[in-house]
């Protein structure tokens, strides 16, 4: 099938269509009203599950069901009833297949009564058979969520000569959504044609969408991800809940207790699966989409299995080299110094084979976007303690902080690649100073702490004093307990106008893209046609971060204020 809008649907509206079963609980519900009131579906008056039987059932849906509903349907959209009850349903433009059963619940009582016809006249006359209900079920599940996917699941030649009238399309209803007053039926389009309100340009969409006429999508950006932990491969995937999806990662208590089967599936997946398409998105026109390579972080941290999920890495590239992308995004460990040099080697294979796309790290501004925070936040004078001091952004910050004059405290076990950011900082590093735990930290008064690296949140709420300010960077990032004494921002989730992007898939905090992937979509946007890989150049941050704000992404509201 052929996605209709290529738009997806808001988070706001994911969250208000969770009430979606509200009909699947109140159906039964229907059942045993109409048994306790009135004796027409009662065992004495069932008959056997025969032809005649089948072809009653819908009988009464074309000829009882639809009619009500369409006159129904039509009185919903006057301005009373539409702003008191409709109107839920129709602030889904983009539609969901669970949109079709996301109503007020005296809407879904109102519908289920009109739908009770398709069972209560076969009844009547004596053609009720306990085969009807599963059946009438599944076809009409099937119709509602096939004409709210967003999918053309409805092939060309279910509009040819008379079947256009009887059997509506995916477009159909997608046109419903868009244009309101037009396109009212159930599944049956005869009487909108009949009354006028059939949308003309419904069979010139259908066979738009359906055929080959409508110019193919083009991605031009990738962000490569992982994912965070095991039960995070089963519950943040959209296959799983586009719900879940669009909140920050949690594994919560069902992530918990199935924790072992996801485990399973996760060795499964990391066997057998390539790099995923999590979700395609605009960003200003631009387009975009997030892969994910079905690995769990703590994979990468088995040396064993470095080469081959460098070889993924790889992989995913070739693909998007095949697809003709130009830009690939590497996230979070996907370009960790241990796996290809910070994408130093995946680019250089790139240029090796003389691919067209282009490998970004995104470092430079996620760099600008740590330093932007404290600049807001702090004053020269204040002491700033940087974990993964020696790391590709933690030593770019270290010597940004020193020349502005802070005293920096490097956490860091490694003497040697501390003596030689010392060395690499010029006269800045008089202001560096090395430091081998948090605890020291704390004792040579550490009023910043910037996370580079994961770090337990019991450690900083130990070692932080009362009002210090901690800024994070780190993926997966650190979440502060209930009352913590320390304030705490996440320096590397930008923001950015919802109207800009239809992106609501969540890479790491909700609302937030990780500054990374904004480096992505910058170089995509602006195409220069450069590589971005290896170490930071410090003198670089300010002409990123003006980058970044022209492209329309800026410090979420905890870093900016």
């Amino acid at each position: 099938p052929r996605r209709i809008l290529r738009k997806n649907p808001p988070a706001s509206q994911l969250e208000r269509e969770l009430d979606w079963d509200g009909p699947v609980v109140l159906s039964p519900l229907a059942f045993v009203v109409v048994d306790l009131l009135t004796p027409w579906l009662r065992p004495d008056r069932v008959g056997p599950a025969d032809a005649s039987s089948i072809a009653a059932l819908f009988l009464a849906h074309y000829l009882c069901v639809e009619p009500v509903y369409y006159a129904f349907h039509v009185w919903l959209h006057g301005d009373w009833a539409y702003r008191r009850s409709h109107g839920h349903h129709h602030a889904s433009v983009v539609t969901e297949a669970i949109s079709g059963t996301s109503h007020p619940i005296h809407e879904s009582i109102a519908y289920l009564a009109n739908f009770s016809l398709a069972f209560l006249v076969p009844a009547w006359f004596g053609k009720f058979s306990l085969l009807q209900i599963p059946l009438y079920f599944a076809w009409f599940d099937a119709m509602n969520c096939a004409g709210h996917c967003n999918f053309e699941c409805f092939p060309r030649w279910t509009q040819l000569g008379p079947l256009k009238y009887f059997v509506y399309t995916s477009s159909y209803h997608s046109l419903h959504h868009t244009k309101y007053r037009w396109n009212y039926c159930l599944f049956c389009p005869f009487l909108d044609y009949l009354c006028g309100t059939a949308h003309p340009t419904s069979d010139a969409l259908h066979q738009q969408v359906s055929g080959q006429t409508r110019p193919e999508r083009k991605t031009e950006v990738i962000f490569l991800a992982h994912g965070h932990d095991v039960p995070s491969l089963v519950t943040h995937v959209p296959f799983f809940s586009p719900v879940l999806c669009s909140r920050t990662h949690e594994t919560g208590l069902l992530g918990t207790l199935c924790w072992p089967i996801c485990y399973v599936w996760a060795r499964i997946a990391m066997l057998i699966l390539p790099a995923t398409v999590m979700q395609r998105y605009r960003y200003r026109g631009t387009e975009a989409a997030t892969w994910c390579l079905p690995v769990a972080a703590r994979f990468y941290l088995d040396k064993a299995k470095r080469p081959g999920i460098a070889k993924r890495v790889e992989a995913a590239v070739d693909a998007a080299e095949a697809a003709g992308v130009k830009y690939v995004g590497l996230a979070a460990l996907n370009k960790a110094e241990w796996l290809n040099g910070g994408g130093e080697t995946t680019r250089a294979r790139v240029e090796a084979k003389r691919q067209n796309v282009k490998i970004v790290h995104g470092n430079g501004l996620t760099t600008a976007a740590v330093l932007e925070t404290i600049k807001r936040k702090t004053l020269p004078e204040d002491v700033v303690c940087v974990t993964g001091a020696t790391a590709k952004i933690g030593r770019c910050l270290c010597v940004a902080l020193a020349r502005r004059g802070h005293r920096v405290l490097c956490l860091t076990t490694a003497a040697d690649r501390y003596a030689d950011l010392v060395r690499e900082a010029g006269a800045a590093g008089a202001m560096l100073e090395h430091v081998s735990t948090h605890a020291e930290a704390a004792a040579r008064g550490a009023d910043v702490w910037v996370l580079g690296k994961m770090c337990f949140e019991h450690t900083i709420h130990a070692h932080a004093r009362p009002g210090a300010l901690v800024v994070d960077y780190a993926v997966p990032h650190l979440v502060p307990r209930p009352g913590a004494q320390y304030h705490y921002v996440n320096g590397a989730a930008l923001v950015y106008d919802p109207k800009d992007s239809d992106l609501t898939f969540c890479h790491d905090v909700r609302g937030t893209v990780p500054a990374c992937l904004a480096a992505a979509i910058c170089h995509a946007r602006d195409d220069f046609g450069e590589h971005e890989t290896g170490p930071v150049d410090v003198d670089t941050l300010d002409a990123w971060w003006k980058r970044a704000q022209k492209h329309g992404f800026r410090l979420n509201a905890g870093a900016a204020a």
